[in-house]
């Protein structure tokens, strides 16, 4: 009892100490802070998050339309809700910036969580070098956009540590738990991993399939499983699967060389990897420690990266993984042989002397590195100091020591990443030239509605992100044209060629297209195509052009930005020539979606094709027996004209002409009286209304309307499966 008691008892002050530990490194005290968090695309989500709050999650919808960027685009369609959705319950009891900070380090918490499940050898036991390999993978730093470690999330990448973190719960829950009911539990571990992000879905699931058909397991727990995945993501992902063919191919370059894999601050583990597999390969072979999983992530790792065919997955995402199954493996291979040390009891004492003070050695280091910084002082402080105590209470157990000393060593390696902690989590409003922005939002809630494009420039990482005027419709009542979700918008091509004729440095993300660098008078023609309400420069020599253009109208100046209007029209008639575009079938429009397949006729060619001479042609996707003409009249009128995230309307003096809406096309948005939306180039819709007032409603189409229905009616059969299965637990 007394031995039971103890082990208990040294679970709960090891889970304590490194909860504690990660919680002051990931700077709880800034958390709390009530500002609005930045840094990298962090600084950018908060505008689609604080939209699903305010308007998605009132109407219980986990998607929907938003009009904030690229003249929009169907929001959380084709990102991931989930972490928007936890967002959404913290903020009902606290500040929207303290819940979206509370959000991001719940991620890398709860990776480190799955790391210390998966390395357990008893299901109820706490590991502590299953802790410590969790700590040594979020805070690797040889990447920072990729997923899964500390750095990646600060970028923005959190959806993708969830979701990796979650699939690592699923697979201990099937595979080493106790629990009867371990089926259902790692069914939904595995639907919150795909309602995070898709990568660690796709990469898990032939694992997942694998273990879940070979598994021993009651049939009925099974199919409960099954059930309850299905009710929980189907809704979701059957609209991401029939819409693919309405995202941006971003035509990332795929890598080529090992290095690129195998990053810096990995390959040091790989020799040591090496070494210990080759002197403790029957032990691990005896003890089972190599599962199948680890070896699987490796292994299909480098195929994959070599191997992929160049589509929707771009090869750099595999590094997470190479490195997920790499450290596992290590931890595996460290454990054994540190339990073989017990067994040379003379040499235990020494051993730990020299750990204990080499783990001190490596704290001073960190300290040092930091201190010289005073924001940081009162966080290294504890944290040495609660290294040390615990050191001291566990001197004789030689696995805490090493597990601490490696943990000392990753502090003292850590170079940036404090800092990137300081800088986010201090907020936009925590930044020297933040009055700036302040200034410039101010005056521009003075100007009527409307779109915005604005010239990009990396110097804007000031303020506290390169993206930071992404957050127009975070603080003003405008919309941005340039926003976060490149992907999820099929206007994000035509976007970016046009504001490269517009900036001194455009970013040109997307691969494959003809940019117009320096040809500002063509960027200002498509500004008008693309119903931009003003422009804002921000270097001096774009302003020149601007103020010399012609074309624009200077409103006001507030350093270093200038503000111009645009003269456009968000409706017009089409009266250039028209050429039709057949309608793609849903199959061949999906596949060639996911593998980028150029065989397959693409509307998006087609319209990139007449980008460059849209007063002369438009492109539109109708089926061949529809019949549209240009229109005839050019004296058109709109009045009361209202765009918002669920409906357009407008009253137009020319029925049963064609009429071009600058709004995104989408096929969830319906005409109440009229014909239409077609799918018109760039990337707009046309309609032929039949009377003079105009409404078009964005709604769930008629298979997500039965989806929905299919997903209760899941629900509710996996209840009556939960129900009868612990009634047969009672009769036996």
């Amino acid at each position: 009892m007394k031995s039971i008691k103890k082990n208990i008892n040294s679970d709960i002050s090891q889970k304590l100490f490194y909860l504690i530990a990660l919680v002051l490194f990931l700077r709880i005290d800034l958390v709390f802070l009530n500002n609005t968090p930045t840094g990298g695309d962090m600084g950018a989500h908060i505008v689609a998050i604080d939209t699903f709050i305010k308007e998605f999650m009132p109407n219980f919808q986990i998607n929907g339309w938003s009009n904030d960027w690229f003249a929009g685009y169907p929001l959380y369609y084709f990102y991931f809700p989930l972490p928007a959705i936890i967002t959404f319950f913290i903020d009902l009891i606290l500040p929207f910036g303290v819940a979206f900070k509370l959000m991001v380090i719940i991620s890398t918490i709860i990776m480190v969580y799955s790391f210390e499940k998966l390395l357990r050898k008893d299901s109820n036991k706490f590991s502590s070098f299953g802790a410590t390999a969790g700590f040594f993978y979020v805070f690797t730093e040889s990447f920072t956009i990729y997923g899964g470690n500390l750095a990646s999330s600060l970028a923005g990448q959190f959806s993708f540590a969830y979701s990796l973190a979650f699939a690592n719960l699923s697979i201990f829950y099937l595979t080493k738990s106790n629990n009867k009911f371990r089926f259902p539990i790692s069914s939904i571990f595995l639907s919150l991993c795909l309602l995070s992000h898709l990568i660690p879905f796709i990469i898990y699931i032939p694992i997942y399939g694998f273990y879940w058909l070979f598994k021993k397991g009651n049939i009925n727990q099974k199919i409960l499983s099954i059930t309850i995945f299905l009710a929980l993501v189907l809704r979701w992902s059957v609209s991401l699967f029939m819409n693919l063919e309405f995202t941006t191919n971003m035509r990332y370059t795929p890598f080529t060389r090992l290095e690129d894999l195998i990053k810096a601050d990995i390959l040091p583990i790989i020799f040591i990897l090496l070494a210990i597999i080759v002197t403790k390969f029957k032990d691990l072979i005896k003890n089972k420690s190599l599962n199948l999983l680890e070896l699987y992530l490796v292994l299909s790792s480098i195929l994959l990266y070599f191997f992929v065919p160049e589509g929707a997955l771009w090869n750099g995402r595999l590094v997470s993984f190479f490195n997920l199954g790499a450290v596992l493996i290590l931890f595996k291979a460290i454990e054994i042989f540190v339990e073989d040390l017990n067994f040379y009891q003379q040499g235990v004492n020494k051993l730990s002397t020299v750990s204990f003070i080499a783990t001190i050695y490596c704290l001073y280091i960190f300290y040092d590195r930091w201190s010289s910084n005073q924001s940081y002082l009162n966080l290294y402080i504890p944290i040495i100091f609660l290294v040390s105590i615990f050191a001291v209470l566990n001197l004789r157990n030689i696995s805490i020591q090493v597990n601490l000393l490696i943990v000392s060593i990753i502090f003292s390696t850590i170079s940036f990443l404090p800092h990137w902690l300081n800088w986010n989590f201090t907020g936009y409003e925590g930044k020297d030239d933040w009055t700036q922005i302040e200034n410039l939002y101010s005056k521009l809630d003075n100007l009527e509605s409307g779109r915005i494009m604005w010239e990009p420039n990396s110097e804007m990482n000031k303020y506290g992100t390169p993206m930071t005027l992404m957050t127009i419709p975070y603080f003003t009542k405008h919309t941005s044209m340039e926003g976060l979700y490149f992907d999820s918008s099929i206007t994000t091509p035509f976007h970016f060629i046009s504001v490269s004729g517009l900036a001194k440095r455009p970013s040109n993300p997307v691969g494959g297209l003809s940019y117009i660098n320096n040809q500002f008078d063509r960027g200002v023609e498509y500004l008008n195509d693309l119903g931009v309400d003003y422009f804002i420069s921000y270097t001096k020599e774009i302003e020149s052009k601007a103020m010399n253009s012609g074309k624009l109208t200077f409103l006001f100046s507030s350093e270093p930005f200038s503000v111009f209007k645009v003269n456009s029209s968000k409706v017009e008639l089409i009266y250039q020539d028209i050429e039709i575009f057949s309608k793609v079938n849903t199959q061949d429009g999906i596949l060639s979606s996911i593998f980028r397949d150029t065989n397959i006729d693409n509307f998006f060619e087609k319209a990139y094709e007449s980008f460059n001479d849209l007063d002369n042609k438009r492109v539109i996707e109708i089926s061949n027996e529809i019949i549209v003409e240009s229109s005839k009249r050019n004296d058109l009128q709109i009045t009361d004209l209202a765009i918002t995230n669920e409906r357009i309307s407008f009253y137009t003096n020319s029925p049963g002409e064609l009429h071009l809406i600058k709004v995104s096309y989408f096929p969830n948005w319906t005409i109440t009286n009229g014909k239409g939306p077609y799918r018109t180039s760039p990337s707009f819709m046309s309609i032929i209304p039949n009377d003079e007032y105009v409404e078009i409603n964005f709604e769930n189409t008629p298979i997500e309307k039965n989806i929905f229905y299919f997903s209760l009616f899941s629900l509710v059969l996996s209840f009556i499966i939960f129900i009868r299965s612990k009634q047969n637990d009672k009769e036996t």
